[in-house]
């Protein structure tokens, strides 16, 4: 049903005068009789009598009448919501995060994006590394807090860096190594290792493995989890060490050292990244509000 018709239909009915209502919109006569006899012909129904002094409803007219006030405020509030969805101001957004440096910034940079974009729902969802690439190129996430090392594999996925790090170590803090500022990674080679399942995070796990191997020697892995904190938690029993990224020390016990690892691979960016097939249009705002967030150095 055409709204724009209906309007007209309401303010005829309303003072049952086309003359009036034509004056109302600025339109002639004829030309509000023509659309009300549109209308009339779309619902296959008379709405006008046109024959009485003054003009009468219909049965059907008064039908409409009563129910045209609500048709046009809920036409009046979808338009509403599409010219916000347009401009990303309405919706939701699916945001995935690794749980270490995000830790510091995330839950305020939310807090106040809510408070200005009150119609925009944002939920939450932790993942390892690769899984968070995986779910961004599945559009299950519409935004991911990534890191840049192997993004390349993922070409649909594009981003902004946030900040840059350093891969580390994580050993405990009474380990032999504990009191270097950087540990070259032949000097892992009598080490234990624990790290994630190949399935949970093959990423982080490749990379480990390729690091290790470009110093003479494979890992010696004597446990492996899909969790951090189980992994982590490993290490501060002196079970084994592991190869991280920097911003786990944002969520490391006080009991383990992350030390920067002297490689070629060390070097790597903080991201927040996105499918660039994901037509979301609150991705660009919320890309937009998180810089005015400084992070930690």
């Amino acid at each position: 049903m055409d709204i724009q018709k209906l309007k007209y239909f309401v303010s005829v009915a309303e003072s049952l005068s086309f003359t009036e209502a034509a004056a109302q919109h600025g339109i002639s006569q004829s030309a509000i009789s023509q659309q009300i006899s549109e209308l009339e012909k779309q619902l296959d129904t008379q709405l006008i009598v046109r024959n009485k002094r003054p003009l009468q409803l219909s049965w059907a007219g008064k039908i409409l009448l009563e129910e045209s006030h609500a048709l046009i405020a809920a036409a009046n509030e979808a338009l509403k919501k599409i010219q916000l969805a347009a401009r990303g101001m309405t919706g939701y957004l699916k945001v995935g995060f690794l749980g270490g440096i995000e830790k510091v910034f995330l839950p305020q940079a939310v807090r106040d994006f809510r408070k200005n974009f009150p119609s925009i729902h944002v939920s939450l969802h932790q993942y390892n590394w690769a899984e968070i690439n995986e779910a961004l190129m599945r559009e299950e996430l519409d935004i991911g807090f990534t890191l840049s090392h192997n993004l390349e594999k993922f070409p649909d996925l594009i981003g902004k860096s946030l900040r840059s790090d350093v891969l580390c170590a994580a050993i405990h803090i009474n380990h032999p190594l504990a009191s270097q500022e950087m540990i070259n990674v032949a000097d892992l080679a009598n080490e234990s290792f624990v790290l994630f399942t190949r399935k949970a995070d093959y990423l982080l796990n490749d990379l480990t493995y390729q690091i290790c191997s470009e110093n003479g020697f494979t890992p010696n892995v004597v446990n492996q989890s899909r969790d951090l904190s189980a992994l982590l938690f490993m290490v501060e029993a002196s079970l084994g060490i592991m190869i991280v990224p920097g911003p786990v020390r944002e969520v490391a016990s006080p009991d383990l050292r992350l030390i920067e690892l002297n490689t070629r691979h060390k070097h790597f960016d903080v991201m927040v990244v996105w499918n660039r097939n994901n037509l979301n249009t609150s991705i660009p705002v919320f890309v937009k509000h998180l810089t005015s967030y400084p992070l930690p150095k």
